[in-house]
């Protein structure tokens, strides 16, 4: 009983969104002038001299890092 009472109110509902969703969905939105995003070639250059300098500073660092890429657990 109750179900045959509210049922319309859920389908009513689903209709709504069904039609706001199909709206937003196939709304002509001018892609041309989306561009890719730039990529960062700063944040991903690895400066090597820095790397080697902070390894020789703390051996436990080297280990650490030795650890992480032999797949092991640092110890």
């Amino acid at each position: 009983m109750i179900t045959k009472v509210y049922a319309h109110i859920l389908d009513e509902d689903r209709k709504i969104n069904a039609q706001k969703f199909e709206r937003a969905f196939y709304a002509k939105s001018d892609l041309r002038n989306v561009e890719p995003p730039q990529e960062q070639t700063q944040a991903q250059t690895l400066d090597l001299a820095a790397l080697i300098e902070q390894l020789q500073k703390s051996p436990e660092l080297a280990s650490t890092l030795a650890a992480l890429i032999s797949g092991q657990k640092a110890v």
